[in-house]
């Protein structure tokens, strides 16, 4: 509609001072690709506007108007809007919260360990989160006069708490709207399943196109006919596939959140947890996050010993 009326304003004048600058045409058509895909919300117009996009991409791609990074760009955006919370959360057992029965002393310790500003908050069990509290309230604590007693709930901040099934489309928009920055995810029946911040769903733009232009790298590497090391993130069912075995099902996808959830805690190199009959040992991990894994069978005779 608008472009109706530029258009009628600029033939109702005879005399135009001058012709109007012409933006480039790579510019143009990015701005085009990019206007259509923040237009998609608008009901009945999905399949058409994903129709209206590819076509826009291909006009791009074959006048050279659009460089490879940006049409992968693009192309994580649109698969952007196609997933939910519960694909890039993480998951329970990895989640770093903090009891509230337990002293000022722990909580310090659990955010400089972590690294983490943000630390959600239960009262007795992990799933009744009642509020997060921020590393930069805890800096006004430790500078206030230490003969005053420290009131948790004074400081706790409310905790959105959002269904897995949520598209993280939508909840980047409710972040942006509401100024928040982590929710806790839950199933059907309230139970957190994990927790998902704006970095989360930010990277899924930028970190696929990272891992476009990344070295591929193999999830396993063989040590030797028992043992092999492996990412933490590398699924739980492939380190299964490899040895033939099954492992303790719990709120984790991941190698790393096996790992955690066996050990009660944060990893850190040289931990050693036994699981079946596999030895798991920690091989890197830093204050934020277990980054590789090494697994072993443990043979007959280690068992007898």
């Amino acid at each position: 509609m608008n472009s109706d009326s530029n258009t009628a304003d600029k033939e109702s004048d005879p005399h135009p001072e001058q012709e109007p600058e012409h933006e480039p045409e790579q510019e143009s058509t990015l701005k085009r690709i990019i206007s259509s895909m923040l237009n998609f919300k608008k009901p009945g117009t999905k399949e058409d506007l994903d129709h209206e996009i590819q076509e826009l991409l291909e006009e791009g791609e074959e006048h050279g108007l659009i460089s490879p990074l940006e049409e992968k760009m693009i192309n994580s955006i649109l698969e952007f809007r196609t997933t939910y919370a519960s694909e890039i959360m993480t998951p329970a057992a990895e989640v770093v919260s903090f009891d509230e029965a337990s002293p000022m002393s722990e909580l310090i310790d659990i955010v400089i360990e972590s690294g983490f500003t943000r630390i959600p908050v239960y009262r007795e069990n992990p799933d009744r989160v009642i509020g997060s509290i921020h590393a930069k309230d805890l800096l006004k604590v430790c500078a206030r006069p230490q003969t005053e007693p420290f009131n948790l709930e004074d400081y706790l901040r409310p905790v959105y708490f959002i269904s897995e099934k949520k598209p993280i489309v939508d909840l980047l928009r409710e972040f942006q709207k509401n100024k928040i920055h982590m929710a806790m995810v839950t199933d059907e029946f309230g139970t957190v399943r994990g927790l998902i911040t704006m970095e989360d769903i930010l990277e899924e733009i930028v970190g696929e196109i990272d891992d476009e232009y990344d070295d591929d790298e193999e999830e396993i590497e063989v040590i030797d006919d028992s043992t092999i090391q492996v990412h933490a993130w590398v699924d739980v069912e492939v380190i299964e596939e490899y040895f033939d075995t099954k492992f303790p099902e719990g709120p984790f996808e991941s190698i790393g959140g096996l790992v955690i959830h066996a050990l009660g805690r944060l990893a850190a190199p040289g931990d050693v947890v036994v699981i079946n009959d596999f030895r798991f040992v920690v091989k890197s991990a830093d204050s934020r996050q277990l980054k590789m894994v090494r697994v072993s069978r443990i043979d007959e005779d280690e068992k007898n010993q």
